[in-house]
């Protein structure tokens, strides 16, 4: 599998970014929360801040819950916990604790009375802030980055873009913290397995870590996907320059890769039970290292697999990313140049979400595949929820 591509590049976006997302307003009043009939792909509610300016939206930061019992968004110095209808649960000001204070990521509990709030390069903090309990600032050596609730509530994972990873207990309370030097490691993208037994890489490093700490498998690539019933992963990755193609890989528990196909490295989906992989893939399987420089010219088609690598159906669709998958397999969530459809596993379409700029957007869903939150990142920037078939 072609993983460990350097990140050097991803580190230089990572200042840029922060830079660009900087808070500069303290405090806002949000807009009113729309509400329409849900006909084809209307969302159900919309919320969004006043937006600073065209190049710098409102919402800087949004989460959903691990159960999808409820979201939250930040920007504009206030983090606000909404609950599935939309209803705003509660509010934490940051703006007014510390006009430091940035949102470069977020998370939140899934009893919805606690966030976790990252900060950037420019500020290596990130806060732990329940609803009625204490503020707790955790300071990192390098740029805070990935942050997970566990699906119990008791935990939250933080991860750096300097191979440290913090596990803290409810509350803000330090658990420990460890520094990993499997090669070039940057933890941007965190979750908790289902049972809340071990601490899952997603993006950037990939693999998983036990509640004390111990590696069970590290590697890189820009995302992984994880059975929730079975320990098996789905992983993608593409070099960061050089002819060469990306690839996707199915790994056991223990991170031995099971199976490859070239692809363009973007996002691939697993069932509950690991025995449906849909990725995107090259409609040529078999490149050689002369065919490389040609990959941007080939064909890319949506693909599902079964647990063993064999293609067991090839969908009649347009899509560069496969966003989700339902439990049983059934059902997609596929991204498209310019719109998120949702397939049946014929590839039929149940729902379209059209967005002429949908490369800027960020798709939150949950585990039970009941819907879709989608933030909507350039200028006005909002925060929407829609109904999945």
């Amino acid at each position: 599998m072609q993983v460990g591509a350097s990140v050097t590049i991803l580190v230089v976006l990572l200042g840029l970014i922060s830079t660009a997302h900087a808070q500069q307003v303290l405090t806002s009043t949000p807009t009113s929360i729309q509400r329409v009939p849900q006909e084809g792909a209307a969302p159900v509610w919309s919320y969004s801040l006043p937006a600073l300016s065209v190049q710098m939206p409102a919402i800087s930061a949004a989460a959903l819950a691990p159960n999808g019992r409820c979201a939250a968004v930040a920007g504009v110095g206030r983090v606000d916990v909404l609950d599935m209808k939309g209803q705003k649960l509660w509010t934490w000001e940051y703006g007014k604790v510390n006009k430091f204070i940035t949102a470069e990521a977020l998370a939140v509990s899934p009893k919805c009375d606690e966030v976790a709030l990252v900060g950037d390069s420019g500020y290596k903090y990130t806060w732990i802030v329940g609803r009625h309990g204490p503020r707790v600032p955790i300071q990192t050596t390098s740029t805070p980055l990935g942050i997970a609730f566990s699906h119990d509530g008791e935990f939250i994972a933080l991860g750096t873009g300097g191979c440290d990873l913090l596990l803290i207990g409810k509350s803000g309370g330090l658990k420990w913290k460890k520094t990993y030097n499997q090669g070039r490691c940057i933890f941007g993208d965190l979750s908790f397995s289902p049972a809340d037994k071990f601490i899952m890489l997603q993006a950037w490093s990939v693999g998983l870590i036990t509640l004390d700490g111990a590696t069970v498998w590290m590697g890189s690539g820009w995302g992984m996907a994880a059975a929730r019933d079975a320990p098996t992963f789905v992983v993608w990755s593409s070099p960061n320059h050089g002819p060469q193609v990306g690839d996707v890989a199915a790994f056991n528990a223990g991170g031995k890769e099971m199976w490859s196909r070239v692809a363009p490295g973007n996002a691939a989906a697993i069932s509950a039970s690991g025995d449906k992989i849909a990725a995107p893939v090259y409609e040529e399987h078999d490149f050689s290292p002369e065919d490389w420089d040609k990959y941007q010219d080939q064909p890319v088609e949506i693909q599902i697999f079964s647990h063993s690598g064999e293609t067991l159906k090839t969908l009649p669709v347009e899509g560069t990313e496969v966003l989700a998958m339902s439990p049983d397999g059934s059902r997609l969530l596929v991204r498209a140049s310019d719109f998120i459809q949702e397939l049946d596993g014929e590839g039929n379409m149940l729902l379209k979400i059209p967005n002429p700029q949908m490369s800027y957007s960020k798709v939150f869903v949950p585990d039970d595949f009941s819907g879709a939150l989608v933030w909507r990142r350039v200028a006005p920037a909002i925060v929407e929820w829609l109904t999945l078939k």
